[in-house]
C-alpha cells in the first residue's frame, strides 16, 4: 500500500512541473524568438555600420584625391579669369588712352573747322562762281579754278575728318563702356572663385582633420603611403634612362626656405607618436611657393600619386632621379627637358598631407636615400 501511495505521489509530483511546461513553452518561446529576431537585427544593423566604416576608410585616399582635384580646378579657374581681368584692365587702359586722342583730334579738327567757317564769314556773299568770274585771263582763270578745287578738296576733306573722329570718339566710348561692364563681371566672377576656393579648402581641411582623429585610418593612409612608395621606385626603374648622371651638386629645391620639419629616416610620427620611415626631407614652404629642379634632367613623372599628391619626378642620368610631392600646380610635363633651377612646381599640400610643405626625395636606381647627403655633398 505504501508502495502505490509513494509511486502515486511521486507521478503526482512529476506531473505537474509538466504541466507548468506545456503551459508556458509556447510563451517563452514567442519570447525567446523576439530575443532572437532583435538580436538578428541588432547584428545586421552593426554589421551594416561595419560595412559602412570599412567603405568609408576605402575611400578616404579617393575623397582626399578628389577633394585636391577640385581645390586645382577652382584655383585654375581663378587664375584664368584674373588673367583674363588683367589683360582687359591693360586694354581698358589702350582703350582709354585711344579715346583721349580720339577726343583730343576731335577737338582740333573742331577748332580747324571753326576758323573755317569764320574766314567764310568774314569775306561774305562772295561764291566760287564769283571767284572765277572775276579772273582777268585765260590763265587767270586755270588757276582761280584750281585754286578753288584745292578750297573745296579741302572743305570736303575736313567735314570727312570731323565726322570721322566724331565717329571714333563715340565708338571709343562705347567699347570702354562694354570693357567696363565686363570688368564688373569678371571681378562678381573671381569672387564666386575665390568663394569656391575657401569651400574646397575648408571641405579638405576638414577631410585630414577626421582623419587625424582616427588614428588607426591614419596608420593604414601611412602604410599606403609607404607601399606607393614602393610602386614609385618600381615605377622609375621602368621609366628612367640609361645614361650617365648629368653632373654636378644636387641644389636646393625651395629657394629661400630653408627650415626642415621633417629628416629622412625613421622618426616618431607627430600624430601617430609610433616610428615612422620617412623617405624624403619635408622643408616648410608657403602654398604657392616656386618649386625648382635640383638638377637637370628629364621629366619622367608629372601627375597625382595617391597619397603624394600632384608629384613631379625628374630623371638625372647615371640611375639619379628626384621626387617633388604635394604640390599645389605642376608647371611642367613627362618629357620636358629641365634646367637646374627652372620653376617645376607650385607647393601646396595635396595628398596625405595636413599643411603645405615640400616632400622632397632623392633615389638611387629607385630607392630611397638620404638627400642630406646629395645636398650638402657629405
Amino acid at each position: 500500500m505504501k508502495k502505490r501511495i509513494v509511486a502515486f505521489l511521486l507521478a503526482l509530483m512529476l506531473s505537474i512541473p509538466f504541466a507548468n511546461v506545456y503551459a508556458k513553452s509556447p510563451t517563452e518561446v514567442d519570447k525567446l524568438k523576439q530575443e532572437q529576431d532583435k538580436l538578428n537585427s541588432q547584428i545586421q544593423q552593426t554589421q551594416k555600420t561595419i560595412n559602412e566604416v570599412k567603405k568609408e576608410k576605402k575611400n578616404v585616399s579617393k575623397a582626399i584625391e578628389d577633394l585636391d582635384h577640385k581645390l586645382n580646378q577652382a584655383e585654375d579657374e581663378l587664375s584664368n579669369v584674373e588673367s583674363t581681368l588683367s589683360q582687359l584692365e591693360n586694354q581698358i587702359a589702350v582703350t582709354t588712352r585711344e579715346l583721349e586722342r580720339a577726343s583730343s583730334d576731335a577737338g582740333s579738327q573742331k577748332e580747324l573747322l571753326k576758323k573755317r567757317v569764320r574766314v567764310m564769314y568774314e569775306n561774305g556773299n562772295v561764291g566760287y562762281m564769283s571767284v572765277i568770274l572775276n579772273s582777268t585771263s585765260f590763265s587767270d582763270f586755270i588757276s582761280r579754278l584750281d585754286f578753288l578745287k584745292k578750297i573745296i578738296n579741302f572743305d570736303m576733306n575736313l567735314l570727312s575728318k570731323m565726322k570721322s573722329h566724331r565717329d571714333s570718339v563715340a565708338d571709343k566710348r562705347n567699347q570702354l563702356g562694354s570693357e567696363l561692364k565686363e570688368k564688373e563681371r569678371l571681378k562678381n566672377q573671381i569672387g564666386e572663385k575665390k568663394e569656391q576656393v575657401a569651400t574646397a579648402k575648408e571641405d579638405r581641411e576638414k577631410t585630414l582633420k577626421d582623419l587625424t582623429k582616427d588614428l588607426k585610418e591614419l596608420e593604414r593612409q601611412e602604410d599606403k603611403l609607404l607601399a606607393q612608395s614602393a610602386e614609385i621606385g618600381k615605377k622609375i626603374v621602368s621609366l628612367q634612362s640609361s645614361n650617365k648622371y648629368i653632373g654636378g651638386k644636387i641644389g636646393w629645391p625651395a629657394p629661400g626656405y630653408s627650415r626642415i620639419t621633417s629628416p629622412y629616416g625613421y622618426r616618431t610620427h607627430p600624430i601617430l607618436k609610433k616610428k615612422k620611415l620617412h623617405t624624403g626631407i619635408d622643408i616648410a614652404v608657403p602654398s604657392g611657393s616656386t618649386i625648382v629642379a635640383a638638377n637637370a634632367g628629364k621629366v619622367i613623372y608629372s601627375g597625382y600619386y595617391g597619397g603624394y599628391g600632384n608629384t613631379v619626378i625628374i630623371d638625372h642620368g647615371g640611375k639619379i632621379s628626384t621626387l617633388y610631392a604635394h604640390n599645389s600646380k605642376l608647371l611642367v610635363k613627362v618629357g620636358d627637358e629641365v634646367e637646374k633651377g627652372k620653376a617645376i612646381t607650385k607647393s601646396g599640400s595635396t595628398g596625405l598631407s595636413t599643411g603645405p610643405h615640400l616632400h622632397f626625395e632623392v633615389r638611387e636606381n629607385g630607392q630611397h636615400v638620404d638627400p642630406m647627403k646629395y645636398l650638402t655633398g657629405k
